[in-house]
């Protein structure tokens, strides 16, 4: 019974010393934990915010659609960029699904070939990525001399009876 006693009497004092030794040491002649060495005392700094930006493409042609995502916690600023168009300024979702989502849609402007910033600013720092203007595609319109249609077998000129 007596060595049943001290068990228990061992165990509580190491269950009730184990939130010390999990916070740092127990200073001699203190009841609270000294904080663990090399730490301060500080509360931790807040996580940044995550924002980013994505395209649904990020190469194309003039004329083609660039749908674009974004995530903002904080206040977000306009969508800017010289390669595309904005068609739809970035705004949330009309329902109130995902605040912190935003979305737009833009179309690639007939500038020349190359690699082209698109930003916005979300609580004041900029998120930027890449988008590549690709070189222009050759004119197949109709009126440029290109058939729409390839001819298939014979002309059909008919039998020569209505010849004068």
């Amino acid at each position: 019974m007596r060595t049943t006693a001290i068990a228990v009497g061992l165990l509580a004092t190491l269950l009730a010393a184990t939130p010390a030794f999990a916070q740092g040491t127990i200073e001699p002649g203190s009841s609270s934990p000294a904080p663990p060495s090399g730490t301060s005392s500080a509360p931790p700094s807040p996580e940044p915010t995550p924002a980013w930006l994505t395209l649904s493409a990020y190469s194309g042609h003039a004329g083609e659609k660039v749908a674009v995502a974004a995530a903002c916690f904080d206040r977000f600023g306009p969508l800017t960029t010289r390669a595309l168009r904005v068609t739809q300024p970035l705004a949330a979702n009309a329902e109130g699904h995902q605040p912190w989502a935003l979305f737009a849609e833009t179309v690639i402007r007939d500038v020349p070939e190359g690699s082209y910033p698109v930003s916005f600013h979300c609580g004041g720092e900029p998120v930027t990525v890449h988008f590549t203007v690709l070189q222009r595609r050759p004119d197949t319109t109709p009126g440029t001399g290109q058939t729409r249609t390839v001819p298939r077998g014979a002309p059909e000129t008919g039998d020569g009876s209505l010849a004068p």
